[in-house]
This record gives C-alpha cells, sequence and structure tokens, in this order.
C-alpha cells in the first residue's frame, strides 16, 4: 500500500435538504480524482441515505467523512441524534418512498455500524458504512 491508497475528506453539513445534493457532487469529484469510479454508483447512494438520515432523524448540522484505507472506503456520518438507526423492518411494497435507507445500506455496504458520542456536553452518533474494492 502506497500514501495514495490512504486519504481522508471530511464535508460539514447543515441542517439542510440540500445536503444530500452536496454530498453527492463532491462524492463523485472525490471518487472520480482518486481513480475509484468503479464504487461511485453504490457510494453515492449509500453517503446519500447515511445523510438523508441525519437530516431526518437529528435536529443539528452533520458531518460526511469519507475515508480510504487499503482497499476499504468508509463513508461515516456524525449526526446530533443519539437514536441508534434500525433498518425498517416495515412490510410495506418495495414501492414505499420513505423508511428504506438503512435497509438500503444494509444490502448494498459491505459493512456498516453505528455508535454513541455521548460525552459530557457533546452528544449524538456515528454511522459507517464501508466498501471494499474488487
Amino acid at each position: 500500500m502506497n500514501n495514495e491508497d490512504e486519504w481522508e475528506y471530511s464535508i460539514n453539513l447543515p441542517h439542510s435538504p440540500v445536503a444530500v445534493g452536496v454530498v453527492r457532487g463532491a462524492l463523485r469529484l472525490m471518487l472520480r480524482a482518486h481513480g475509484l469510479g468503479e464504487l461511485l454508483v453504490t457510494a453515492e447512494l449509500l453517503a446519500s441515505e447515511l445523510v438523508t438520515n441525519a437530516h431526518v432523524h437529528a435536529p443539528g448540522p452533520s458531518c460526511l467523512r469519507v475515508k480510504r484505507s487499503g482497499k476499504w472506503l468508509r463513508l461515516s456520518v456524525w449526526d446530533t441524534s443519539s437514536e441508534p438507526p434500525r433498518p425498517a423492518r416495515r412490510p410495506c411494497g418495495a414501492d414505499r418512498e420513505e423508511g428504506r435507507g438503512m435497509e438500503i445500506v444494509e444490502e448494498l455496504a459491505d459493512r456498516w455500524g453505528h455508535y454513541s458520542l455521548g460525552a459530557p456536553g457533546r452528544s449524538g452518533k456515528l454511522v459507517w458504512c464501508e466498501l471494499g474494492e474488487g
């Protein structure tokens, strides 16, 4: 592994629905610049779902971090809610338009998880997922 295999970007996001489009555009630039176009479609969808989840379930800003380490691309989103994400297990049809975000993450990511950031004077959570190259 050389130094070009490891990099990291962070984007602070306001509590705004526009943030999802900003993230998608920025992620396209990042992945193309680093020669990871093959991950683009899946990474864009995963980042969109993580940022949308933060916007819908947290009252404040969020932050997207995109990190490449070896063969892994990690997308993580911090938000101000301490409620853990849960894939919806509703018996609705595939055409439903909301409540499927974490199901999509669970299905498309190679790995995913979350943890609470319950420090004094600081709250929130970090939700992450990873895609492997190859």
